[in-house]
């Protein structure tokens, strides 16, 4: 079946309408705010754990990340050695604080962590501080700490 040029030419400008209405609203859509963009960082790493996925985890983190004890390499290795050894992992954090000052900030959360187990099974609870920066107007994560609890072969050492 062949088009007639003025067939066509409707089919061009119909698709370049939908082209400028789709750009006019991708540029007047509202921007998050940085409260808005934080909280959608901790359910992607919500989601990237639970799914088991590395590298999704570690784009949520500054490749400068430094916690005194960990660098963003050593957390690539320690999150592939956990997903590894964890058939399932879930993970449910209630932020409890965020304090924001330009492009840093500061949020107080509190995580429980269920790994390889029912939810009859006791989670671990985590209290963390983590510090974030904004990068090219994406924040990420730049540094953890916190209350780490024992766990049997150590949360944090998959070694």
């Amino acid at each position: 079946m062949r088009l007639s040029r003025t067939g066509l030419a409707l089919s061009v400008g119909v698709a370049a309408l939908v082209g400028v209405i789709v750009g006019a609203w991708w540029l007047m859509r509202p921007e998050k705010s940085d409260r808005q963009q934080i909280q959608e960082l901790f359910i992607q790493a919500e989601r990237a754990m639970e799914e088991k996925s590395p590298g999704r985890l570690l784009r949520l983190v500054a490749d400068d990340y430094d916690d005194g004890v960990y660098t963003k390499g050593e957390l690539k290795r320690q999150a592939v050695a956990a997903f590894r050894q964890f058939r399932t992992i879930r993970v449910t954090p209630v932020l409890r604080d965020l304090q924001i000052t330009g492009d840093r900030a500061r949020a107080q959360l509190e995580v429980d962590v269920w790994l390889d187990a029912g939810p009859a099974e006791s989670p671990l609870h985590l209290a963390l501080r983590v510090e974030l920066e904004q990068q090219k107007k994406r924040w990420l994560v730049a540094s953890v700490g916190g209350d780490w609890p024992e766990a049997e072969g150590h949360l944090y050492d998959f070694e």
